[in-house]
């Protein structure tokens, strides 16, 4: 079963998602495979439905997510035939998970060391208990 996942307002995307939210968002559907595919190279919705066997607005819905996360970027890139298109990348290198006697700790490492992700470095902590 599918949940739907409203997109976050602008004052929450200013602020370092919670591991809980991290983790459902890993664990949700074409997540894996859209961060595999545009890990290295940077990716149009259209490549990344095909890739996934899904919809174009579901990949639309995953990649609104993402971005909001912090996990990935949008930028406009221009053909040599002068069409253009959005294409998708993530900006995420390593993302670790901690067990601590509290719960948990995310840590986040940007792709890029200038990365401007905000609190890409610090560790996201939560109290909660891990699930089984």
């Amino acid at each position: 079963m599918q949940s739907s996942h409203p997109p976050l307002a602008a004052a929450e995307r200013e602020q370092s998602p919670q591991p809980t939210d991290l983790l459902t968002l890993l664990a949700a559907d074409h997540t894996q495979t859209i961060l595999r595919r545009i890990q290295s190279t940077p990716a149009p919705a259209r490549d990344l439905a095909d890739a996934c066997d899904a919809s174009r607005t579901t990949i639309y819905r995953r990649l609104n997510r993402l971005v909001d996360a912090g996990l990935v970027e949008s930028r406009m890139r221009y053909d040599p035939d002068g069409h253009h298109r959005t294409v998708f990348e993530a900006t995420l290198e390593t993302l670790t998970v901690d067990i601590t006697d509290d719960g948990y700790a995310l840590t986040v490492d940007p792709d890029q060391p200038d990365s401007d992700q905000p609190d890409a470095d610090a560790a996201l902590a939560s109290n909660a208990p891990l699930s089984d």
